[in-house]
This record gives C-alpha cells, sequence and structure tokens, in this order.
C-alpha cells in the first residue's frame, strides 16, 4: 500500500504535519539545550572583574615622573592621597620612547584613565603636548617609601597590566595570550595574578620585576599568559606591591 501523498517530502513541496511537529520539538530542544550550555559555561568562568577604560575622560593629571622601572605618574587620588598611575599609549605600547630626553621630576600629563579597584593606568593622549614639566608638584609625592614584605611563592599567570587594570575583557588565560604578549613586548608592565589563575576584583595583581627591581624586558614573553610558579618576594614602594623574581625561578605547571 503507498504511502499518503502529504507524508511525502519534496523539497520545492508543503512540508507534511508529522515532519513539522518533529522540526518544531526539536528546534525547541535544541534552543533550551544550548541556553542551559551557555549559562553553564557563564558560570563556571572567573569573574572578569570591574575594571574600566573611560575613554571619553581625558583630562590633566599633575604629578611627579618616574621613568623606572616602568614610566610612571605619582599624582594625588581624588581624596588627597598618594596614588600611582602607569603610563601606556592608546594603543599596545608603553610611552618609553615617547620621553626622549625628559627626567624624573614634576609634570602635567594629558590622557584618560584605565582603573581596576586601587590599580591605575593613563593612557595618554597621541602628538607631542601629552607631557609638560611642571615648576613643583605636592610635597606629599616626593618621599616614596620601600617596604619589604618578604620571600613567597606565588603560582598563576604573567598578564599584561593595561588589559586587566580594565582595557580588555577577558583580560587573562589563553584566549588573551596573543594580546598579552603584544603589550608585553610594546613596552607596558606586566602583572603577576596569583591565587590559581583566578584574578578578579578580590585578588591584586603585583607589578612583575627582576629581583634587582628591574624591568624583566622581552625575556619574559614565552612564559606570558601561561601558569606558571616562583619564589619570589613581595616588595611594597609606595602603593604599589611588587613581585621580584628572577627568570630562571620560574617553574610551569
Amino acid at each position: 500500500m503507498s504511502k499518503p501523498e502529504d507524508e511525502f517530502f519534496i523539497g520545492w513541496g508543503k512540508t507534511p504535519k508529522p515532519d513539522r511537529r518533529f522540526l518544531l520539538g526539536a528546534s525547541l530542544g535544541l534552543l533550551a539545550m544550548s541556553g542551559g550550555t551557555a549559562a553553564f559555561l557563564a558560570q563556571s568562568h572567573a569573574p572578569v572583574g570591574t575594571g574600566d577604560w573611560d575613554m571619553s575622560g581625558v583630562r590633566a593629571f599633575s604629578g611627579i615622573l618616574v621613568r623606572e622601572p616602568y614610566p610612571m605618574l605619582r599624582t594625588l587620588a581624588l581624596d588627597g592621597t598618594p596614588r600611582t598611575a602607569f603610563l601606556a599609549t592608546n594603543g599596545k605600547t608603553g610611552v618609553q620612547k615617547r620621553l626622549n630626553g625628559l627626567a624624573d621630576g614634576p609634570v602635567t600629563i594629558t590622557g584618560s584613565v584605565i582603573q581596576r579597584r586601587a590599580n591605575a593606568m593613563i593612557a595618554v593622549i597621541d602628538g607631542a603636548d601629552w607631557i609638560e614639566p611642571a615648576p613643583s608638584a605636592d610635597p606629599q609625592l616626593a618621599a616614596w617609601s620601600e617596604i619589604d614584605l618578604g620571600e613567597v611563592m606565588l603560582a598563576g599567570e604573567i598578564l599584561d597590566a593595561k588589559c586587566w587594570f580594565g582595557a580588555m575583557r577577558p583580560s587573562t588565560g589563553t584566549v588573551h595570550k596573543s594580546c598579552a604578549a603584544l603589550c608585553v613586548r610594546g613596552g607596558l608592565p606586566p602583572a603577576f595574578c596569583a591565587g590559581g589563575l583566578v584574578c578578579g576584583d578580590a585578588s591584586d595583581a603585583p607589578l612583575l620585576l627582576r629581583a634587582d627591581g628591574r624591568a624583566h624586558g622581552q625575556a619574559l614573553l614565552p612564559l606570558v599568559a601561561d601558569p606558571v610558579r616562583a619564589m619570589g618576594r613581595l616588595v611594597r614602594v609606595g602603593d604599589v606591591t611588587q613581585f621580584r623574581v628572577d627568570l630562571g625561578a620560574f617553574k610551569r605547571l
């Protein structure tokens, strides 16, 4: 006995009722499954944090320029307390080549703020007038204490400070590896995200330096964004925590 005509599938014809019911049920099932999978993946990921880059808020900042180990401005926060802000361009590079022969001292810098809790960076404007020498600076900024917090073993991830402070989300992990490498190669300061690779707002990411307190440079690139551990020293300079460790002390996890 032949099958009724309306139960055969013809590509250019009307879809038979049994097929329509099947396709509708399958579609609804796939949508529900996709939504559940998306919710599970979202909950399993570490929070990206509340870092933010206010690109429209360009203004002038006064303070003391410090060129080493990475260019930074020692300035005053809105509450009047001393605050360190690292310096970067609007791209994936530091400002080292744009300082020319300008020495450490009082300056006025124009740019926008990248901020994550107490961590701050200024993305300076393009052009030659982004920085100007100033006649003086607030006396509070002259004295910058250095406190040795002792030796520690940290496990985590090397990342670039600009993206982690708020320039990009996500700013950690394998998906961010190529971006982090470009930023570190361009002279932006590296930070160390400790605590099982979870670096949200509850964690600090200390500035990563050599054991002598100087910048690592491009020798650090092969380890960027990979799980590592190392024994080094935590040092507090002003309001910035540093993790000082030589390259040879790092071990891959």
